[in-house]
C-alpha cells in the first residue's frame, strides 16, 4: 500500500475516533464505552498499517478530542486508559510472549493511578458518596474494577484480531491495496 493511502486511512480513522468520542459527550454515560470503541480504530491501524500509523492515529484522536470536545472526559479516558492498549499489547506480546501481562498491567496501573491522582488532587474531582465509604476504599474499588476491565479489554482485542484475520481481512484487504 502506498504511503498516501496509508495516511488517508489513518486520517479517516482519526476523524472517526473523534466522532466516537463526541458521541460519548452527547450520551454522557458512555465515556468508557466510546473510548474503547475509538481504541478499536487504533487496533485496526496496528493490524493493517503498522505501529507508526497506529501511534499517529492515537495522537490525532487525542489532540483533536481535547481541542474539539466540550466535555473532555471521553478524551481523557481514551488518552490515559484505552487508546494506547492496542499498540502496547501487540508490541509487548511480540517480544515477551507469555510474560507480557506483567508490563501491560504495570503500565495500565501507573496510568490509572496518574488519572486518579490528577483527577482527585490537581483537578479537584471528589469521591463523595452517600454510603459512607472512605476515599481509599473507593480508590481500591476503582483499581479492582479498572484492572478487571483492562484484562477483559485485552482478551477482547486478542479475540477481535483472530476474528478479523479469519473472517474479514480477505474481504477488506481488496479495498486496501
Amino acid at each position: 500500500m502506498k504511503h498516501t493511502k496509508k495516511i488517508a486511512i489513518a486520517s479517516l480513522c482519526g476523524s472517526l475516533g473523534v466522532i466516537f468520542l463526541y458521541l460519548g459527550v452527547i450520551l454522557n454515560v458512555l465515556d468508557m464505552t466510546v473510548a474503547l470503541l475509538a481504541s478499536m480504530l487504533v487496533l485496526f491501524c496496528v493490524m493493517e498499517l503498522g505501529y507508526g500509523y497506529a501511534f499517529a492515529v492515537y495522537a490525532i484522536i487525542s489532540v483533536l478530542a481535547l481541542l474539539l470536545l466540550p466535555n473532555p472526559s471521553p478524551a481523557w479516558m481514551f488518552i490515559a486508559l484505552f487508546g494506547y492498549i492496542p499498540i502496547t499489547k501487540f508490541g509487548l506480546e511480540k517480544f515477551l510472549k507469555k510474560f507480557a501481562w506483567i508490563p501491560k498491567l504495570l503500565l495500565f496501573n501507573l496510568s490509572f493511578a496518574a488519572v486518579i491522582f490528577l483527577g482527585g488532587e490537581v483537578l479537584g474531582f471528589t469521591t463523595e458518596n452517600q454510603f459512607g465509604i472512605s476515599r481509599n476504599g473507593i480508590y481500591i474499588a476503582f483499581f479492582i474494577l479498572g484492572n478487571f476491565l483492562y484484562i477483559m479489554c485485552d482478551i477482547l482485542y486478542g479475540r477481535l484480531v483472530q476474528l478479523y484475520m479469519i473472517r474479514f481481512r480477505d474481504k477488506i484487504k481488496k479495498y486496501l491495496k
